[in-house]
């Protein structure tokens, strides 16, 4: 295996990444706080050193990527990325740990969305704004500026997003550049959409884009201490259809501004994402009605609001989920792991697998009703090989297997059994949403020691990256000299 490669490609994300640390240090600036921005550019230019040292040192005519140089790679870039980006927190006049400012900055990047600052308020904007920057490029920023840079290298870059993502569906759009053009596209109109909706309804306009670069990437991380709670109704709203929106596939909403409603309609995972949402709303819209006396408008807006959030590892809140009852709190628990559907920015196991997963479980029950009969499982009208079986459950074993660790680890900490089960499953699913006495409404991600905050880093980065990518590093195999007769894999 070629590391060189794999620092080579890193150091040219981690210029990119150092470039964009100029900007929120030049808003600080602007508002007379130079101290906030002296860290910004400090935190500038040791990223952008770094990233050339890696490219000059580096530097080689490589034409392309094995299969297990993308998958460390890809790992690699995440761990670098997110061990810069929390530079500006480290360096802030208001400084967090390494520890917490390596936590912030891969809540930040995994979209998870869990923070360890405990009062917002105080903040300079440019801190804000680079909070809301990291979801935005960890949404499908990094992967995207991956496909941009590897082509120019004749590396291959669709190697990269077959890691990182989660889109299962045809390649309609086979050629890189039409993939990033089209991602780019959609996740920029909605992400201005948003902003502009927001600036209209109430927002100033930097709250009005820091809600939506949280929004767009299902990310989480509010410019405000109390989450949404303070919004107006009308902008909870807003971020509800936007959070909906942003749980379908990119590519979907590609055809929806191109009205190609047949192949939207078509789509199992679409149609089950919504039918769950709509069931799950008038569950909890009903519970909310009958226990505690709640309008038919507001209950439907809470259920609403609160289901897609924590269904798309959205993380935002409107209301104090915990005192709705221990229905609601285990509904909700329940929810942290699903996901929403494959090719979003959300966390979590996906819709589509648990589609899979029935598809399955019905031609296993059809063939033990008629064992000699003949039936195929289809998704979307092809059929699903065994293959495809084969890979959900492999997901789904290693999720449960990383999930009980987690649990077993936090509990051998020190850390109650809720606590330990809730940050597992929000760390897992990138959701940022938790109950329990430390970490719930009245808690906060910063009660929980040094050690517990890297274990949730490294679940959050095994959930965004979902298990295949990291783990396979993990295998012998992995790290055995590759015959030259082997020829490398290219997507």
């Amino acid at each position: 295996m070629r590391a060189g490669i794999t620092f080579f490609v890193s150091g040219c994300i981690l210029i990119v990444f150092g470039t964009t640390m100029i900007i929120p240090g030049i808003l600080d600036f602007s508002d007379g706080n130079t101290a906030s921005a002296r860290s910004f550019w400090q935190a500038a230019g040791v990223t952008f050193f770094f990233g050339v040292l890696f490219v000059a040192t580096f530097y080689d005519k490589y034409e392309k990527l094995t299969v297990r140089e993308m998958y460390l790679t890809t790992s690699l870039v995440w761990l670098l990325v997110c061990s810069f980006s929390a530079l500006p927190f480290f360096f802030s006049p208001r400084p967090l740990s390494y520890t917490d400012s390596f936590f912030e900055a891969m809540s930040g990047l995994t979209t998870m969305g869990a923070t360890v600052i405990r009062d917002l308020s105080v903040q300079s904007r440019g801190v804000l704004l680079w909070r809301a920057m990291l979801q935005w490029f960890g949404g499908v920023g990094i992967i995207v500026i991956a496909l941009g840079i590897l082509p120019l290298l004749r590396i291959g870059g669709m190697q990269l997003y077959a890691t990182e993502s989660s889109d299962k569906s045809d390649k309609t759009l086979p050629k890189t550049s039409q993939v990033i053009g089209t991602i780019m596209i959609v996740y920029t109109i909605l992400t201005a959409l948003c902003t502009l909706l927001l600036y209209f309804s109430e927002l100033d306009i930097f709250e009005a884009l820091a809600f939506s670069m949280a929004t767009i990437p299902t990310g989480g991380f509010a410019p405000r201490n109390s989450s949404a709670m303070e919004l107006s109704v009308l902008s909870q709203w807003i971020l509800t259809v936007f959070m909906f929106i942003c749980g379908m596939p990119l590519l979907v909403s590609y055809f929806l501004f191109k009205k190609n409603w047949q192949h939207v309609r078509n789509d199992m995972q679409i149609r089950t994402y919504t039918c769950f949402f709509l069931f799950s709303v008038f569950i909890l819209s009903l519970y909310l009605i009958i226990k505690y006396d709640i309008s038919l408008f507001d209950s439907i807006r809470y259920a609403a609001f609160n289901f897609i959030s924590v269904v798309t590892s959205s993380g935002f809140v409107n209301s104090d989920i915990e005192s709705w009852g221990n229905f609601a709190v285990m509904f909700f628990t329940f929810l942290l792991p699903i996901g929403a559907c494959s090719g979003s920015t959300s966390g979590g196991i996906k819709i589509f697998r648990f589609n899979i997963m029935y598809l399955s479980s019905m031609q296993y029950l059809r063939r033990k009703i008629l064992p000699h009969g003949i039936f195929i499982a289809k998704y979307n009208g092809k059929p699903l090989t065994e293959e495809i079986f084969s890979g959900v459950f492999v997901f789904v074993v290693i999720f449960l297997l990383s999930f009980l660790t987690s649990v077993l680890l936090l509990s051998l900490i020190g850390l109650d059994f809720i606590t330990a089960i809730s940050a597992s499953l929000s760390s897992l699913g990138n959701t940022g949403v938790a109950f329990g006495p430390v970490i719930g409404s009245q808690g906060s991600f910063a009660n929980l020691p040094d050690c517990v905050k890297w274990i949730l880093s490294g679940n959050m980065m095994l959930g965004r990256l979902e298990y295949m990518t990291v783990f396979v590093l993990l295998l012998p195999l992995a790290w055995r000299k590759e015959k030259k007769s082997i020829s490398s894999t290219a997507f």
